[in-house]
């Protein structure tokens, strides 16, 4: 009788099926920044995709130690083998997550609005990975002082404090880059991302308190989990919105007539930007259809908006079809 009863999942199980939902998801965005990466052409989707392939392969490689570790029961000398290449691996992929955020930050986009902001994430970027070659290098030489540092209290502190300060300013420099004039979905995509970093910081904080007040039985569940589901989901909204039109703009499709262009005594040029932003156009996407500078393509946008009295894409387009 006790054998016929229904056995409920374990915690283990929960946790393994827990990492496989998050690694899905992650997957589903690597498909969606490869559409935004197409859809849009922005340098920063493509550097995305590296960073998020790296993030998804750090989530793996956990996901394959946790079974291992505590499904399978791996003991004996072959765990200590086991932690130490997976911490090795581990380590490597979380140096080119930070160098891959370093990359990102290096674009015009981010360098040319927040300078000394920029320049601050940039250095803590490449201080992070200055910590990791230390620990890689304590856990991989016994003989040398860095193995006696780095398991230390105070070094643990000085880790996590320079991660939450890095991931602090990576996400304040995606959240104050100006979007006003890119693809909504960009825009979404860029902040979005932005504020799912800096909630990192909070999260990964009040989950050092539950884990004291509860002795870490709720290891290896993660608040961080948040993390990474958030930034998934918003790749994966955003994908969506550069494929739909915008409920806000439905006059944007539609031609618009001569007279009317007539009427505001606008230039071939100023009407053939007219009819691109009309199609929902980045200002990128039209600069490369002419094949002139994104400054130039601003430029006419201005003049644009003083000669329609508009003060955004939506109002110029709704002013020209009134």
């Amino acid at each position: 009788m006790a054998n016929s009863m229904i056995q409920f999942p374990t915690v283990k199980h929960i946790v393994l099926f827990t990492y496989i939902i998050i690694f899905s998801t992650g997957f589903g965005s690597l498909a969606a920044l490869l559409v935004l990466s197409i859809r849009l052409k922005q340098p920063f989707t493509r550097r995305m995709l590296l960073v998020q392939g790296l993030f998804i392969s750090s989530l793996a490689l956990v996901a394959i130690y946790y079974y291992l570790m505590q499904v399978m029961g791996l003991v004996g000398p072959r765990q200590q083998q086991v932690e130490t290449v997976f911490g090795t691996i581990g380590t490597l992929l979380n140096m080119g997550l930070y160098l891959g955020m370093w990359w990102i930050l290096g674009l015009r986009e981010f360098r040319k609005a927040r300078g000394k902001l920029n320049l601050g994430a940039r250095i803590s970027c490449l201080v992070s990975v200055g910590i990791m070659v230390s620990g890689l290098a304590g856990s991989l030489l016994p003989t040398s002082f860095l193995h006696a540092m780095t398991p230390t209290s105070l070094w643990q502190i000085f880790v996590y404090l320079t991660v939450a300060v890095t991931l602090s300013l990576f996400g304040l420099n995606l959240i104050k880059a100006d979007m006003q004039q890119q693809h909504h979905a960009y825009r979404l995509l860029v902040h979005g991302i932005g504020y799912c970093t800096l909630a990192f910081v909070p999260l990964s904080l009040l989950e050092l308190f539950l884990n004291r007040a509860t002795q870490n039985s709720l290891h290896p569940l993660s608040l961080e989990y948040l993390f990474y589901l958030g930034i998934n989901t918003v790749v994966l909204v955003a994908s969506i919105q550069s494929l739909a039109k915008n409920p806000n703009s439905a006059t944007a499709f539609e031609p618009v007539s001569d007279t009317t262009l007539s009427r505001f005594s606008l230039t071939p040029r100023e009407k053939e930007m007219t009819a691109l932003i009309a199609q929902g156009l980045s200002n990128k996407e039209i600069a490369g259809h002419l094949g002139i500078s994104e400054a130039t393509v601003r430029t006419h946008i201005y003049n644009l908006f003083q000669k329609v009295g508009a003060q955004s894409r939506i109002e110029l387009l709704n002013l020209l079809h009134d």
